[in-house]
């Protein structure tokens, strides 16, 4: 059965010739300027299969606070030709970009499910330039 190994926000984040190329990884806040802002963000890891396993389906799902809405991603993993086993193991590298709203200052959740069994939560506070925050 397929495991997440690691997973984290960065500012962007892509996969490359086996490799995760990331700029401004692991951040746990930000700002922007009004609510009518788009926070510009990428989530990216590494699933662990089994060597033969079949594809792994990733779900990501993302809410705003007080759950104004929430954006959900699926893909199927699977490992690239430039994979190689370690171990009866195969690393799969992915990163997915996405454009959040920002309606208001609060905790955004990202909630990462491998075939539907949820594996990781990844949160980050956006505040808007000018509001108190606690």
């Amino acid at each position: 059965m397929a495991d997440l190994d690691y997973a984290f926000l960065a500012d962007h984040a892509s996969v490359e010739g086996g490799k995760l190329s990331v700029i401004g990884a692991s951040y746990t806040h930000g700002e922007v300027k009004g609510t009518s802002s788009l926070w510009v963000t990428s989530i990216a890891g590494r699933v662990r299969m089994q060597e033969g396993e079949s594809p792994v389906e990733l779900e990501i799902r993302i809410s705003s606070p007080e759950g104004a809405y929430e954006l959900v991603q699926t893909a199927n993993l699977e490992p690239g030709p430039e994979a190689r086993p370690y171990s009866g193991k195969i690393g799969v590298l992915f990163a997915s970009g996405v454009a959040l709203p920002v309606l208001q200052s609060g905790l955004y959740e990202v909630l990462i499910y491998l075939d539907g069994v949820h594996v990781r939560r990844l949160a980050f506070d956006i505040a808007v330039a000018g509001e108190l925050h606690d």
